[in-house]
């Protein structure tokens, strides 16, 4: 694989200002060591890394860093939708929340792991209804709670429970009908051994 004849200088990595990257990606494929055009780690000739990234394109490292940030701003970032309480708990308890407040009515918080970037999971209570949408964590409460209770406002309660998960409660008519006319006994209430 490698195709290095010579040796190279060892240079700190901002002396790599050029490297390998394929458009829409959330990474660069390489660096390119200014001594010799290789690629840094591999040692790979531009047929090379083309030849297994077709459309790898070379360019400056700190465009390629721009187009990877939004390549993965557009993968990571989602809009309000509807989740589950128990959702809504879960993400409320598996880390230490960041910016935990409650804005216009609005209960948010953020996740303070972050998916790319500056961009975290933000949850939200309106009511007796919970949201989650992706954004950057430094989203300022007030705009959390316009867009979710935008997003209320576009979807009114009602049978929403496909949309978040939820199993409708079924008649045991229903049940019968959707398993093959075989009913299933309901479960034992607690403390009931039989």
């Amino acid at each position: 694989m490698s195709e290095q004849s010579t040796p190279r200088r060892k240079l700190p990595y901002d002396a790599f200002t050029e490297c390998w990257y394929v458009p829409g990606e959330t990474s660069i494929v390489d660096l390119i060591h200014p001594d010799d055009g290789l690629s840094l780690h591999f040692y790979e000739s531009a047929e090379t890394i083309q030849g297994r990234y077709p459309s790898a394109q070379r360019m400056a490292f700190d465009d390629a860093w721009k187009l990877a940030d939004a390549a993965g701003n557009d993968r990571y970032k989602q809009d309000v939708s509807e989740v589950d309480e128990e959702r809504f708990m879960d993400a409320l308890n598996v880390l230490p929340p960041v910016g935990w407040t409650t804005t216009q009515g609005v209960e948010s918080f953020r996740i303070s792991e972050r998916l790319w970037g500056n961009l975290t999971d933000i949850y939200a209570r309106l009511g007796e209804r919970y949201f989650k949408l992706v954004d950057d964590i430094r989203l300022p409460a007030t705009t959390i709670a316009e867009r979710v209770a935008a997003f209320a406002i576009a979807h009114p309660v009602g049978d929403r429970h496909d949309e978040i998960g939820i199993e409708p409660h079924r008649s045991d008519d229903r049940h019968r009908r959707l398993h093959d006319g075989r009913a299933t006994p309901p479960a034992p209430k607690p403390g009931d051994a039989s």
